[in-house]
């Protein structure tokens, strides 16, 4: 994914349901810069742990909003 291409498409949220999820969107914690899919096959975490997705609940955890960003994959 280092190699993709992003739009910014949403930093302003507030609550995880304000977040749209599909196979090119992805979440971007400004904290760590770790990248993850909005919609993981297992359950996945960014490396300091303000985004995190549990598959099981089909839950997003944000810790910090203002360091959330939502990306779409260009390329």
């Amino acid at each position: 994914m280092k190699n993709a291409s992003y739009e910014v498409l949403d930093i302003r949220i507030s609550d995880t349901k304000e977040a749209i999820r599909g196979k090119n969107i992805f979440y971007k914690c400004n904290i760590c810069e770790s990248i993850i899919p909005s919609t993981p096959k297992d359950n996945v975490n960014c490396s300091c742990g303000n985004i995190g997705i549990d598959k099981d609940l089909n839950r997003l955890f944000v810790t910090d909003y203002s360091k959330f960003v939502i990306l779409e994959r260009k390329a």
